[in-house]
């Protein structure tokens, strides 16, 4: 399986990034060792990547202002060939995210929120195949997802949990930290969610589902950035489907393993170098 024509609808903002040796006590002034700056969100880094994987992708999402910072993200759109029609542009800022990396190569983020922004809908997927979600924008969307799977034929997995999952998906693609064993498992027996990969920067990966679980686990790498690792193991899922669900498994594992281990773009030659050293336990 392989989808065609791909819709990650979420959180669009620039990323303003510092790595630091650890992060500040209440009232201290630090400097980084470096600072980057780089166009972010989860549907900039799910669709980037899947169009690095040279298939049709568009994203929707939160608004983007009529200045430098949404100038910036317009052109990085344009440059990686990311359909952006949907996108609402207006007299609103851009939003940022400030995103604070430390010597283990964890991640704190600040954003400036989303609250104020105008969202795009979820209207017209006739022509979409497979969509990905983020966590951040379900408050927004919350009632369109109710029917979704119903209304449409679409392969529907999500990036993050953050709030109640009472709408059907595929895919969930969640952060160990985000969400217990027992919440998970919920999901699941409730058949709300057919399957969920529990990732971690430093442990196994979890694939669970009502036929049993699996350990996915990645070769030993340290650690250097694991911003946007995530959102790379969730794009090819949502780029390649779960026909082949292990071999999917692996190479989307891989693709985070790359991201967080190297700072590299995970190209499809590499991911499968990678996802050669990737083991597979039943439990």
């Amino acid at each position: 399986m392989s989808f065609k024509n791909i819709l990650c609808f979420g959180t669009l903002n620039p990323d303003l990034i510092y790595f630091v040796d650890k992060l500040p006590n209440r009232g201290d002034d630090i400097r980084s060792s470096s600072s980057k700056i780089r166009a972010g969100g989860t549907a900039v880094n799910c669709s980037e990547l899947i169009s690095l994987w040279n298939k049709p992708v568009h994203v929707r999402g939160n608004s983007i202002g009529q200045d430098p910072m949404g100038a910036y993200l317009i052109n990085h759109l344009k440059k990686n060939n990311i359909q952006y029609d949907d996108v609402i542009i207006n007299d609103a800022p851009t939003p940022t995210c400030s995103i604070f990396v430390d010597s283990s190569g964890e991640r704190t983020i600040v954003s400036s929120g989303y609250e104020t922004l105008e969202w795009s809908n979820l209207e017209n997927l006739n022509n979409f195949d497979s969509l990905i979600l983020d966590r951040y924008s379900i408050q927004f969307i919350k009632e369109d997802l109710k029917d979704l799977k119903n209304k449409n034929n679409l392969f529907l997995c999500q990036a993050g949990y953050e709030y109640e999952i009472n709408y059907k998906l595929d895919f969930l693609i969640v952060s160990k930290d985000e969400i217990n064993v027992k919440q998970a498992n919920d999901l699941i027996e409730s058949k709300t969610v057919n399957y969920i990969l529990l990732t971690s920067s430093s442990l196994p990966a979890r694939l669970i589902s009502s036929e049993g679980n699996v350990e996915i686990v990645p070769p030993d790498f340290q650690t250097l950035n694991s911003t946007g690792a995530g959102d790379a193991t969730a794009a090819y899922i949502a780029a390649f489907g779960i026909k082949d669900l292990i071999p999917t498994m692996k190479n989307a594992c891989a693709a985070g393993a790359i991201v967080a281990g190297t700072n590299e773009k995970p190209t499809l030659e590499k991911i499968q170098e990678i996802s050669a050293l990737v083991d597979v336990n039943l439990r």
